[in-house]
């Protein structure tokens, strides 16, 4: 059983290290975190994660995921309106034509 929780956690935290690369690259590109703070969010989920403190390690990835649930949502609702805008200008660039 011990097997069991020890790959179930580390898969949880592979979890939080790709998370955490979408929600970091994000936060710092659109000012929201500074490098300092991106920095020590790190640190606090490393020292959970280095003490095995199950419940905030799965504090930490539950917010890990629901912030870069957001960032892809947010992503793929950006591309289709691009997408979107496209279209209609060259749709309107024939109609000129």
């Amino acid at each position: 059983m011990a097997w069991i929780v020890e790959v179930s956690m580390d898969a949880v935290i592979e979890k939080m290290r790709a998370d955490w690369a979408v929600v970091s690259a994000s936060r710092k590109a659109s000012g929201d975190w500074s490098e300092t703070e991106s920095l020590e969010i790190a640190e606090a989920i490393r020292s959970a994660i280095e003490g095995k403190d199950r419940n905030m390690i799965s504090c930490w990835s539950r917010w890990l995921a629901d912030l870069a649930a957001w960032v892809t949502a947010w992503n793929l609702i950006c591309r289709g309106s691009e997408a979107d805008m496209k279209r209609k200008a060259k749709e309107a660039r024939e109609k000129q034509l």
